[in-house]
């Protein structure tokens, strides 16, 4: 939702992005997000319809969230087992019981991303929030079954757009970081 001082208050639905984004916004001006699931479906022509109706206040956006999404559970059980220390996705097919291009099929046609994005994010993730932790960083590498510590590096880098150690100088980056979201 886009509120700008004197003006009806603007909503959409923005996409999934593959990595942080910065927005620019004019004096005046704020906006407030709700992170949604990991495969979620938005009824999203009906949901802005009834934001319309009930002018956006932020209050009654919670509830028509609920009432315009849903989520396959099947999608929903795959990305906690992606997420939750598995080691790969191989790993996660068998925790499930079901054969890796079954577990590639439901995840890609309920999130348009494949089960190997959402075990690196996962992966990425949870290496970004021990960067706050007094622990050497070759170790959190090890823990995370990075190949190095510029292995792990890179991943940081790549989905975030910052170096490890900007991210332990970001108090902000840190905050989102321990924010719900995919891990």
């Amino acid at each position: 939702m886009k509120r700008i001082d004197g003006e009806q208050p603007y909503c959409f639905v923005s996409p999934l992005f593959d990595h942080t984004e910065t927005i620019v916004i004019e004096e005046n001006t704020s906006l407030i997000g709700f992170r949604m699931k990991p495969g979620v479906h938005i009824s999203e022509k009906e949901l802005l319809k009834a934001v319309t109706k009930k002018s956006c206040q932020t209050e009654d956006i919670h509830s028509l969230l609920d009432d315009f999404t849903n989520i396959n559970h099947a999608t929903e059980e795959a990305l906690n087992c992606l997420s939750n220390h598995v080691n790969s996705v191989k790993q996660a097919a068998t925790t499930l019981g079901v054969s890796t291009r079954t577990l590639q099929r439901l995840i890609y046609n309920n999130t348009d991303r494949t089960p190997n994005y959402w075990f690196q994010l996962a992966r990425a993730r949870r290496t970004a929030r021990d960067l706050c932790k007094p622990i050497p960083l070759v170790n959190i590498a090890e823990t995370h079954g990075f190949s190095d510590q510029s292995h792990m590096s890179r991943e940081i880098k790549r989905w975030f757009s910052i170096s490890p150690s900007e991210i332990i100088n970001r108090p902000d980056m840190v905050r989102q970081l321990t924010d719900e979201g995919y891990n």
